[in-house]
């Protein structure tokens, strides 16, 4: 950037520390809501106790997951200098929100929480 160019949101350093904790934040401490309807069904199938554990158990990994894609997507999108790859990761942050929040659905419907971790 030459002397006489003003630096555009996100163009600092600070500016992109400060995006980052934002979006950790919100992605950890923050209720979220799908921006589209949950593909599985939520009907309740019969399972016995080691099935319902293991599901549990599964959904708290997958949600982890969902946790750290929001991590990628958001930290590869204040990395780039190319407009049109932050675009196409903000929208895959949006798509994995939507993953977030039907995971952590799931395990409010099998009456448990998220990892801790």
């Amino acid at each position: 950037m030459n002397s006489r160019q003003r630096p555009t949101i996100l163009d600092t350093p600070l500016d992109r520390v400060l995006m980052l904790a934002d979006s950790a934040l919100r992605t950890v401490a923050s209720r979220h809501h799908a921006q589209r309807p949950c593909p599985g069904t939520t009907a309740e199938q019969s399972m016995s106790a080691s099935e319902k554990d293991e599901s549990i158990a599964l959904m708290r990994v997958n949600h982890v997951g969902e946790v750290c894609a929001q991590a990628l997507y958001t930290g590869q999108a204040l990395a780039s200098r190319n407009p049109a790859l932050q675009r196409q990761l903000d929208a895959a942050s949006r798509e994995e929100t939507d993953h977030l929040a039907w995971t952590a659905e799931r395990l409010q419907e099998l009456k448990d929480r998220p990892s801790y971790l």
